[in-house]
């Protein structure tokens, strides 16, 4: 079974971030925030786009096909679970508590359809 990574970045700070995403070994970071636009420092797109390019870890915003406030067609998940078939794959968002984010509830739980198992980084 495939495994696919998710994480809340709520709580951390941009080295904490990184740092759990080297230990578990991804090399994709994608975000699936609807708004990919924060208040907390380092956590904007850009910001965190330039962050993983310079730890080495690729990273793709998806919140217009896998983002919160919009409906995910089974397109978007099949070409996830496609993707996290070829790459060490982690989900973003900012919720740190995967029971109340749309990356457990919506997602990881869709992602299941296609042998592909979530496992929920938390602090």
């Amino acid at each position: 079974m495939t495994v696919i990574y998710t994480i809340g970045y709520q709580g951390l700070v941009p080295e904490q971030f990184i740092g759990m995403l080297h230990a578990y070994g991804v090399d994709l970071l994608i975000d699936v925030r609807s708004r990919p636009f924060s208040r907390m420092k380092g956590f904007t797109k850009k910001a965190v786009s330039t962050t993983l390019e310079e730890a080495g870890i690729g990273y793709r915003w998806a919140g217009q096909r896998l983002g919160g406030f919009s409906s995910i067609s089974e397109d978007a998940i099949a070409g996830l679970a496609e993707t996290a078939r070829k790459h060490s794959v982690c989900l973003m968002c900012m919720e740190a508590d995967p029971d109340k984010c749309h990356r457990k509830t919506e997602i990881a739980r869709r992602l299941e359809h296609y042998d592909v198992s979530a496992h929920h980084i938390v602090t």
